[in-house]
């Protein structure tokens, strides 16, 4: 008999809860912050006090994909730290491959104008390795130049109120020797470019 009894409870809870919306599980860690940014400009070896006045920008480019992923934020959501990773193709005058596998980025993402106009800034700092030493980074400092540099970035962001996934990105995309750090190297180059982000 109680094993009857336990078996009309058990339906009876069934259809108590039958028809009930049970949360929906929550995106974990690993599964949410992730980007994507597709990029392109043009390459001058002008060292990096000089771009402004003296540009020289040569017939080369890049074309990136960076892939990045958000490791935390900090001051209620404002600033954001990420990983990201980037495979470079230049083009033109040089035709070498660049990975940049290591770039630590701070993100900055509160703006007052951002309810018309949703911004972010970033800065980042990683290694850039190249297949071989650039060939304008060695004519312009007679061959002080390395295949592993210091890599510097810098980001702008701008996106639409109806799509804040997609942004426009204009980016500063520089090899240095971090002040003869690497290789003794210097300045090496500058990109200056712009593309789309897309974030899931």
């Amino acid at each position: 008999m109680r094993y009857f009894l336990g078996i009309v409870c058990f339906f009876i809870t069934q259809s108590a809860f039958a028809g009930k919306n049970c949360p929906e599980p929550q995106p974990s860690w690993w599964q949410k912050g992730w980007a994507i940014t597709i990029f392109s400009g043009p390459l001058t070896s002008q060292t990096s006090s000089k771009i402004i006045r003296d540009a020289d920008f040569g017939d080369s480019g890049v074309i990136a994909l960076a892939g990045a992923k958000k490791l935390g934020s900090v001051w209620d959501d404002q600033l954001d730290f990420e990983y990201e990773g980037q495979a470079v193709q230049h083009f033109g005058e040089q035709t070498h491959f660049e990975l940049n596998p290591i770039v630590i980025v701070a993100r900055w993402k509160s703006f007052p104008w951002n309810d018309s106009l949703p911004t972010t800034f970033a800065i980042g700092d990683g290694l850039s390795i190249a297949t071989q030493k650039p060939k304008l980074e060695k004519k312009r400092r007679r061959d002080e130049s390395a295949k592993t540099l210091n890599f510097v970035m810098a980001e702008l962001t701008f996106s639409l109120p109806s799509s804040p996934e997609w942004a426009f990105v204009l980016r500063y995309h520089h090899r240095s020797g971090m002040f003869g750090a690497f290789h003794g190297v210097h300045d090496a180059s500058t990109v200056l470019a712009a593309g789309i982000k897309y974030w899931f």
